[in-house]
């Protein structure tokens, strides 16, 4: 007897469907699995043995040969235990050839026959709606993760006997009321801990940040220890625009490829914040390792990248986030795959202006030039062109703290900022961008186009300052974003200096 049931599995982030091809004949017993299967999968033969027989089903005692096509192409993860399950007892079954042609099973069976939660849920769900399948049978726990998919008829099973029993007609699931019961389980977390109001003082670095989440703009922070640097980072994403549905769909299949989606939530409904120690890898930080894994770069995608403590940080592990953070993109290349992650961030940095912090602030810096330099230096040039907007936090007098404060909330920054990008979205209908820190150089004319004083004012900056091409291009984009903020239509001078001004720490400290 031969079955074939459609299954799926990951490479990356992304799905390809995957034939489990079942042949039970007379002979010898045996349980073999061919076609590339990684050690899960073929511990998957116990598991699948148990399940059966611990389900009220006979198990045979036959020759049987389960081959995973394409077979040239690596398979890993207990994705298939269900569908070997349903090949091997297939006579039982009552539905035609047609209909599990037109099915695809995914999950992992524990030796009783329930079906466990797997990760990578989303991107198999997409893959197989583009594939044309019509409905995808999964474990009952990854409901929520996949019920934002339309268009495809998800099947959510918690035992391999209810899904015999299902396919037999001899039971009905409802799906839309486990998914309502699921909904009022879980905990409503909408908003934010964190809030701007908190945040006294320090006007000028908040328009910074404003500026940077309004254009995507990458911004460096450098302070003194206590001055507020952290806290400011941390409120950087209450005032990016709330997270579209296409977003959460990318960010969502990178949580779910890594496991790392919420029992209770399913859909990441927030824009991603990762603030990895400086102590990590270069593994940790931008993905890698024998199965080629993101990292933080990568699950910081349409979120926020902190780097705290940046210049405590390896610079060669610092070096190589720089092609990523200029493509969008990182590719992550091995012996036997090449996978490309997406990775379009916020890049926020944080640091002290010396090895002991008081460089240039009201307390006596204990180091010596050598060390501070030494220090600054861990923070190479190229790296430094990464960042749109550099601004120095001080530390606020103790006045100025226990007096009341008028600071705007993050919902009303946030309304600016996503005017902001409504006129940046309507810019950019007719390209592929969505926020003007992605402005190609051969399109930077046509967008950022300059009002008469506003070019007398460019050129006499070039001409003082000496900038690079890319440091030019940077700041002709956050004097974009400050006339979107101002709902300007053309640049003009005022754009420029508010522009340039955020460049006065660079010359600063790495001048």
């Amino acid at each position: 007897m031969l079955s074939i049931i459609n299954s799926s599995n990951l490479i990356g982030i992304e799905s390809f469907i995957v034939k489990v091809e079942v042949d039970i004949q007379n002979g010898i017993p045996c349980f073999n699995i061919v076609g590339l299967a990684g050690v899960e999968i073929k511990e998957s033969r116990d598991r699948v043995k148990s399940a059966i027989i611990n389900s009220g089903y006979k198990f045979l005692n036959s020759r049987i040969v389960i081959n995973l096509s394409p077979a040239d192409m690596k398979k890993e993860g207990a994705y298939f235990d269900l569908p070997i399950a349903i090949g091997i007892l297939k006579n039982l079954i009552k539905k035609d050839d047609e209909y599990l042609n037109s099915s695809l099973f995914i999950g992992e069976l524990s030796l009783d026959g329930n079906i466990r939660k797997v990760k990578g849920i989303l991107p198999m769900v997409i893959g197989a709606k583009e594939n044309k399948i019509k409905r995808v049978f999964i474990p009952k726990d990854n409901v929520l993760e996949s019920s934002f998919i339309d268009g495809i008829d998800i099947i959510p099973v918690s035992s391999l006997k209810e899904c015999i029993d299902y396919l037999n007609g001899d039971i009905d699931i409802d799906k839309d009321e486990i998914i309502k019961t699921k909904k009022q389980d879980r905990k409503e977390n909408i908003g934010y801990d964190e809030d701007f109001k908190d945040v006294y003082g320090n006007y000028f670095v908040k328009r910074a940040a404003e500026i940077s989440a309004a254009g995507n703009h990458n911004m460096l922070m450098i302070g003194p220890p206590g001055s507020g640097k952290t806290m400011i980072a941390k409120r950087i994403r209450t005032i990016l625009p709330k997270i579209q549905k296409d977003e959460m769909l990318e960010v969502t299949k990178i949580y779910s490829a890594c496991g790392m989606t919420s029992d209770n939530e399913g859909i990441i409904t927030k824009r991603p914040f990762r603030s990895p120690h400086h102590t990590s890898t270069k593994q940790a930080l931008i993905g890698g390792g024998q199965k080629a894994t993101p990292g933080e770069i990568v699950l910081s995608h349409r979120g926020v990248l902190f780097l705290d403590e940046i210049a405590e940080f390896d610079r060669k592990i610092l070096e190589t986030l720089r092609q990523p953070i200029e493509d969008k993109v990182i590719n992550i290349s091995r012996v036997k795959q090449n996978i490309t992650y997406p990775c379009n961030v916020l890049l926020v940095g944080a640091m002290n202006p010396c090895p002991c912090g008081y460089f240039m602030s009201d307390k006596e810096c204990r180091c010596k030039k050598i060390d501070i330099d030494r220090y600054i230096n861990k923070l190479s040039g190229p790296l430094l062109d990464r960042f749109d907007i550099f601004v120095e936090v001080n530390s606020i007098p103790y006045d100025e703290l226990i007096k009341s404060d008028n600071s705007q909330n993050s919902d009303v920054i946030r309304d600016r900022v996503e005017k902001a990008r409504i006129i940046q979205n309507k810019r950019f209908e007719n390209d592929l961008i969505k926020t003007n820190d992605e402005i190609k150089s051969s399109k930077l004319l046509d967008y950022c186009k300059l009002e008469s004083d506003g070019l007398s004012t460019l050129n006499l900056i070039l001409g003082k300052y000496k900038l690079s091409n890319r440091s030019y291009t940077k700041l002709l984009k956050v004097s974009r974003t400050i006339a979107d903020l101002e709902e300007s239509e053309n640049i003009n001078s005022s754009h420029i200096m508010e522009a340039f001004s955020f460049r006065k720490a660079y010359y600063t400290y790495f001048k």
